[in-house]
Parts: C-alpha cells; structure tokens; sequence
C-alpha cells in the first residue's frame, strides 16, 4: 500500500514492531479487549529506545479505541427510544427479534455492549419487517438520482454518438475550521483540503482563491487531487482554512453491447494493477469466492458478470450509515458479516468481486452537488473492452425503469452533478503527512494535523458549498 505504515496496521504490523505484539493488539481491540490492549500499548511506549514509527503504530491503535468509541455511544435503551421515535408501536419483542437476527449494530468493549450511534436509522434500512413499518409511518419520497437527469444523457448521447455530455459549470467553496483550543495558539496547523482531478469527465478547473493564500496543489498525475495549507493556531478561537474553485463536470453515457466486449488482458500493464488483491480490502477470500460463484453461476461474458455483481450488490446490501473506515479490518468482509454497508463499502465489495472474475476496477469518490444537499459519495470505474474504462455506480445502482437502458444506465453511465477527488483508494497525500490519517482509504473531507499529532473529525468542521454557474 501506498498509504503511511501506520494506517495500515489494521491488515499488517510495521516492521519494526514486534509482529507477535502487533498482532495481539490489533486482535484485543477489534475484539473488544481494551483494556487489554492498553496494557499491552503501555507496555510497549514505556520503551526509551522506540522509533517514531513504531510508537505511532501504537499510537494508532490507541486512537482507534478512541474513534470506534465515538462511533459505538448509543445504549440500547437509547436505541429503542430513538427507534420509537419514528415508529411509535414498536413492541419490546419486535425490537428484540431484530436485534437477534443481527439489525442493530453493536461493539461488546470489556463486557459493556455499546450500540453503533446510527443503529436506529439502520434498523429501518436493514430489516424488511422494521423498513414496512417506517413506510408505513412516513413514506420515503427521496431518491438518489433524477430519472429527467438520465433521461437526457442517454437521449443525448445517442445524438451525438460522444459518450460525455451535459456539461455542468460550478463554483464550490470548502471551508475546513478546526474547533477552538484543539491545537496551541501559534503552533502550524497542516491542512490538506480536497481538490476535483483534473482528468476524464471533469475540465477547466481554476483555483480561484484559498485562505491562506500560499498553498501547494497536488501532482495532476497523482490519483489523489488536493490543496494544502498551513496557519497559526488561533488558540481559542476557531481556526479556518477556505478554498474556491470552478470547474465543468460531465455526463458520461456508454451503450454496452455484450456480444462487443471482450475479456481484459491480465498483461496490459495498464490494467493490472486493477486485476490483483490490495490487502486489507481488496481480498479473494474464500467467502468472497464462494458468494462469486453464487452470482456469477456458469455465466462468461465479462459485461453480464459485471451485470451479476452490480445488481447483487446493490439489491442484496442495502445502504446504511456506517462507521469510519479507519476502525474495520475489511470493508467487504464487514459488508458480507452485517449484510449491509455506506457507498463505500458497497463499492469496495463489488469492486473485489469484479476483479475476482477478470474484471478491471478502480475506486472513484468525491463529492455530489444534486439533488441537494451536497454529500460526499463514493463509486468507481470498471474496464470493458472495447469501450474502456466506464463509471458503475452500485450505490445508486439499478434504475426503476422498465427501458433497459435508463435500467442500467449506472453501469456504464453517471450524471454530471458530481466531482471526483480520487481516481483510486489508499493513496497518499502531498505533501506528505508526518502523521497517520483520520481517513486512510478515501480522501473527501480532508486530513489536519499539527507537530503534536494528527486532528480527528472530532476536532474540526467543514463546509461546503455548490453553486451551478451559467456560462457567459
């Protein structure tokens, strides 16, 4: 991996570090064991003689206690009390029925069971039987995409024969402030805030002002896109930083003829890359295999596989609210555990079975600007030859439509109304950063820190803000 050590202690220990130590600590906190692991950290940083590596792989995983912590803060009794809120007749037994069959999320820490704090919310996502009673109470209206929006791309796709069209011009403002006395008046905060790639369906990109204004842009080569910035502390006042930018974003609509595509070729070094595990994630487990198996059946051409896999995932793994990527070992392994995952979980699963059946694919995220408001999303390419590399959107995933095109238009399609950061996951930042990250596999909010250690999403806010320019 590209990424600090570090952050990657979750799939393997540093070298430097002990691995039988490593190993255990990992274990003990991922099992709940804290106290246990805090013992065995404190063991280890009473050493006089630790490299500053190792010490912040110990560091790390005393701040992921401290992160699943933030994530798991809920009480059963203040999950049912939340769940009732929004369907009032639930029943004591109907609560715990789901709680058995595994709809509540939950981290059992040194005997004490602590509940996810979106586990109310998930319930109705994540249980037929508790979803029919939320429809029931208050009917869901919202839908991630807009049929009228599709509908256009494709029509204008097939009239210009060009795959990119419907061109969207915007001016985004992103302010990150990190929260007062975080970090020591005048000590140098690091920020590192994210920037659109300046590649494939997005263009003219301009920088338009930053606060402060010295700031250093990412390579454009480089997979992930940013700009960093450094200021004083204000101590106890908030201490901000701002970048404005424009650029045009496109949809991308590819007609896909079965009967056209043909398998990838592993040895294209271009592709390869695409074609392989990246452990911790991206993994060709044996229940990954097993469940591959199951979708694909005896079917062979790389289109349809890639059809398989993309409803599968999108129909079998509902959306949930989940925790911060930086405390779970395996994004697919976690999605198929819990049977549910956030964009990016579901992205990473289809990504993995993809690969696993020949199929190229690349991590893409970044933001949405519509409908409103803006959220932070993830998504990625796959490759199809002849047609090259195309979006698929699994979270978005299969249209309600009865024309199969509007049907499947996010594999193979993908509106204008969104910018991409990263053009692939677990990449580093630039200039680098001295310690571990708050988010190690994608890069949408943006990383802090200052020379005493990196700032969690605890410590600071952001803000953004899309405004849709009309051309002149």
């Amino acid at each position: 991996m590209k990424v600090f050590a570090i952050c990657l202690l979750l799939a393997a220990p540093a070298a430097a570090l002990r691995a039988a130590t490593a190993d255990e600590i990992a274990r003990f906190v991922s099992a709940g064991h804290w106290q246990q692991a805090r013992q065995e950290i404190a063991a280890e940083l009473a050493s006089t003689n630790l490299a500053f590596p190792v010490r912040e792989d110990l560091l790390f995983q005393q701040d992921r206690m401290a992160r699943m912590r933030l994530d798991f803060n809920r009480t059963r009794g203040e999950v049912l009390a939340a769940a009732r809120a929004a369907v009032p007749a639930i029943s004591d037994a109907q609560f715990a029925a789901w709680e058995n069959a595994g709809a509540l999320e939950f981290l059992e820490v040194d005997g004490t069971r602590w509940y996810y704090h979106g586990a109310a919310a998930n319930l109705f996502r994540i249980n037929p039987e508790a979803r029919e009673l939320m429809d029931q109470a208050q009917p869901d209206t919202n839908s991630l995409y807009r049929l009228e929006d599709i509908r256009n791309v494709i029509a204008r796709g097939r009239q210009t024969g060009q795959p990119l069209n419907s061109p969207h011009a915007w001016r985004i403002t992103y302010t990150l402030t990190v929260k007062p006395d975080s970090v020591p008046a005048g000590e140098t905060i690091r920020a590192w805030l994210p920037l659109p790639h300046p590649a494939g369906r997005q263009h003219d990109l301009r920088v338009v002002a930053t606060d402060p204004p010295q700031h250093v842009r990412s390579d454009p080569n480089a997979a992930l896109a940013s700009v960093y910035l450094e200021k004083p502390s204000a101590g106890h006042a908030p201490t901000s930083f701002t970048e404005v930018f424009e650029l045009t974003t496109e949809a991308f609509y590819q007609a896909i003829d079965p009967a056209r595509v043909q398998p990838a070729d592993p040895r294209d070094p271009a592709l390869a890359p695409f074609l392989g595990e990246q452990p911790p994630h991206l993994v060709f487990s044996d229940p990954i295999k097993a469940l591959s198996r199951k979708i694909i059946g005896g079917e062979t051409n790389s289109y349809l596989k890639a059809r398989r896999l993309f409803e599968w995932t999108f129909r079998q793994l509902p959306w949930t609210a989940a925790r911060e990527y930086s405390t779970i070992e395996c994004l697919p392994a976690y999605a198929l555990a819990g049977g549910h995952g956030d964009c990016g979980i579901k992205t990473m699963t289809f990504m993995t079975l993809c690969r696993l059946n020949g199929i190229p694919a690349r991590w893409e995220s970044g933001w949405t600007m519509a409908p409103p408001p803006p959220d932070m999303h993830d998504w990625c390419e796959i490759y199809l030859a002849p047609y090259g590399w195309i979006p698929a959107d699994v979270t978005y995933g299969v249209v309600d439509s009865p024309d199969e095109a509007e049907k499947w238009f996010y594999l193979g399609g993908i509106d204008a109304l969104r910018f991409f950061a990263n053009t692939d996951h677990t990449q580093p930042l630039y200039p680098a950063k001295t310690h571990y990250r708050s988010e190690i596999i994608d890069f949408q909010r943006g990383e802090v820190e200052w020379r005493g250690g990196n700032l969690y999403f605890n410590q600071w806010n952001y803000d953004f803000k899309a405004r849709e320019r009309k051309e002149q």
